[in-house]
């Protein structure tokens, strides 16, 4: 059985710059890869390919056997790859379920999950009819990506999520992403500089560095990586 989500040798060049040069892997249904390596390394980058808004000056991404790069981003999002950012974007007077059900508009026929399943996965069950301006700056990033996952995707990318949290709040983002993967079949993409939020969450962990891939593999292997330790993890 092929996997979900293919990267095939994609290589994203800004003039004379690769920013990403000639990153591979491959992703299946419910599975969650971190993403990781020093700023400027090419991750956020990788993240435009896949969620269209960067055309691969070569290479290809393909979900389900189907070419999915260089469409733009609102065909990635019919394709179904669903991206969040860093800065959250919810409507401040809106419900969370008012925004939820605006979302489903980019499902374009594609099957989705009811919004009380989605908010249960993610811990907002309580916060479905409340405005995105009353929630918490935690919750606001768990609701961001409630909404995302109301458009239905197969494929999640998350950009440094856990941005500003504590620890507990990062270990409950950690369990929510976890359940939604493994209860919706979703393959997920993080990048987050928080180890101790990603290690866990994560079944393998690509490093990049220089647009390129450093080492890949599951997270015990990627800390023992003398390469890793001495490019990344060793500025901890």
């Amino acid at each position: 059985m092929s996997a979900l989500l293919v990267v095939e040798d994609v290589v994203k060049r800004f003039g004379g710059v690769a920013a990403v040069d000639g990153v591979s892997f491959t992703l299946d249904a419910g599975q969650v890869l971190g993403l990781i390596g020093p700023n400027g390394s090419g991750k956020t980058t990788l993240l435009g390919v896949l969620a269209g808004t960067h055309d691969p000056t070569s290479g290809k991404v393909t979900l389900d056997g189907r070419t999915a790069s260089g469409r733009g981003a609102h065909r990635a999002v019919s394709a179904g790859i669903a991206r969040t950012f860093q800065t959250t974007r919810l409507f401040g007077t809106w419900t969370l379920r008012e925004a939820l059900r605006l979302a489903h508009g980019e499902r374009r026929g594609r099957p989705g999950w009811p919004d009380e399943q989605i908010a249960n996965l993610l811990g907002l069950g309580d916060a479905l009819d409340r405005p995105g301006a009353s929630l918490t700056s935690a919750a606001q990033r768990l609701a961001m990506i409630a909404l995302a996952l109301a458009t239905g995707p197969r494929v999640l990318l998350l950009d440094e999520p856990a941005v500003g949290m504590d620890g507990t709040e990062a270990a409950a983002l950690a369990a929510a992403v976890r359940r939604a993967a493994g209860e919706l079949g979703v393959a997920v993409v993080v990048v987050d500089h928080n180890m101790q939020f990603l290690m866990p969450l994560a079944d393998t962990v690509l490093v990049m560095a220089a647009g390129a891939v450093l080492a890949s593999g599951t997270p015990a292997q990627i800390r023992s990586d003398e390469a890793v330790i001495a490019s990344y993890l060793g500025e901890a």
